[in-house]
């Protein structure tokens, strides 16, 4: 597996995390990267690594040497989220967050543009993930 060495910063904290993360936990750390747990497909999921920057502003940045995963490292990656508990890696309580495994949904998975895909998640999965307010 890919081990990918990037930069983190924080709000006014410029540059000031040096890591290197697996491949599966680097593309968590990416700020919008994912809806959620929703799985984007390869070609989606390059156009974000091939920026070699992402977020920045008030929240958490990153940049690394820009890359493109192959077809066996995206499956990799796959294989490892399908086993992975985000829950853990998030610190969300079960109770908080009873469910948030992965989500490798075929119509999402097809969607080539990033941007594109995080519409596509947001419209089918919105209710999963934000609580309805009561009326």
């Amino acid at each position: 597996m890919r081990i990918v060495r990037y930069k983190q910063s924080e709000y006014l904290i410029p540059w000031n995390w040096r890591k290197k993360s697996p491949l599966y936990r680097f593309i968590l750390d990416i700020p919008d990267a994912l809806y959620f747990s929703i799985v984007p497909g390869r070609n989606a999921l390059n156009e974000v690594l091939r920026s070699g920057s992402a977020g920045g502003g008030m929240g958490t940045g990153l940049c690394w040497d820009p890359f493109e995963v192959s077809e066996e490292e995206y499956k990799e990656v796959a294989e490892h989220w399908r086993t992975f508990d985000l829950r853990k890696v998030l610190k969300f309580r079960v109770e908080d967050v009873p469910d948030l495994n992965f989500v490798f949904d075929e119509e999402i998975l097809i969607i080539p543009h990033h941007l594109d895909y995080l519409r596509a998640s947001r419209a089918k999965y919105y209710a999963r993930f934000w609580r309805q307010k009561a009326e």
